[in-house]
């Protein structure tokens, strides 16, 4: 049963991610670029059919020689850190965005600052 509720869970965040990446790029945001989404969607896309189909994961598994509890300690850290790697880029993304507007101000104050001066002259 709790088996169901995580895999559950990880289908659920795969997406809201993957819908967010989608919404994002139909919305034409500014960082939003084809790569991103394409990224994105393949590895949403695929944490959301691992989560469905976890007899994929023992297919794995069974080539390569995994055991079950390793591999689901794995896949798990793995969807942890793709939610952290998105979330620290589009905090980033935000923050450049943020200090680009505040030079593009600070360099038009200071153009009207020297005209000004000039103009004076």
């Amino acid at each position: 049963m709790l088996n169901i509720i995580l895999r559950t869970i990880i289908g659920l965040i795969a997406l809201s991610f993957l819908s967010s990446s989608i919404s994002r790029f139909l919305r034409r945001a500014h960082t939003a670029t084809w790569f991103k989404l394409m990224a994105s969607a393949i590895i949403w896309i695929s944490v959301l059919v691992l989560s469905i189909f976890p007899s994929v994961t023992h297919e794995i598994n069974r080539i390569f020689g995994f055991g079950e509890n390793l591999n689901t300690l794995i896949f798990l850290g793995f969807v942890i850190v793709f939610i952290i790697v998105f979330k620290l880029l589009s905090i980033i993304e935000r923050t450049e965005r943020t200090v680009t507007d505040l030079v593009r101000k600070d360099a038009l104050r200071n153009m009207i600052k020297v005209s000004h001066e000039k103009s004076k002259r």
